[in-house]
């Protein structure tokens, strides 16, 4: 059921997907100026409207610390989607080209890109905006959900 709270969930982590895959991406480029980030954030926006509307959103009607701890969930639900899509995307790209002997190696050649890629979101900056954008976000949510409903 469309909700005002599942809306301006879903518009909020597509913001913040929209900033975060900006601060990767330079953060990124400063190591290789040769990147190629393809859909990289296109790829990142959806999610984050899934996200929004199917985790964030529909979580709603608590007191606001438990929507603090909910906006925490769905922006860590968005890092992990995001790492998956990108590594089994990156994987998919190295099993065209035949890097790989056999499934589980493919597997754990994914396994590896996630990893890698968690490693960029490491830095303080890009971990404060996570964590900073969860807390807006889930108590955002439950004002609008309070307010308009």
């Amino acid at each position: 059921m469309p909700t005002a709270a599942r809306l301006i969930s879903s518009i909020f982590l597509i913001g913040l997907a929209w900033f975060v895959s900006d601060m990767v991406m330079a953060a990124m480029l400063e190591e290789n100026e040769y990147l190629n980030f393809g859909n990289f954030k296109l790829i990142n926006l959806g999610i984050a409207a899934l996200v929004g509307w199917r985790i964030l959103g529909s979580r709603i009607g608590n007191v606001y610390s438990v929507a603090l701890g909910i906006g925490l969930t769905a922006v860590a639900a968005l890092v992990f989607w995001c790492l998956f899509a990108h590594s089994v995307i990156e994987m998919l790209k190295q099993s065209m080209d035949r890097r790989y002997d056999g499934p589980m190696e493919a597997v754990m050649g994914a396994v590896e890109f996630g990893v890698e890629y968690a490693g960029e979101l490491a830095r303080a900056d890009i971990a404060l905006m996570l964590v900073g954008g969860g807390i807006v976000a889930g108590l955002l949510t439950e004002f609008v959900s309070r307010r308009w409903s």
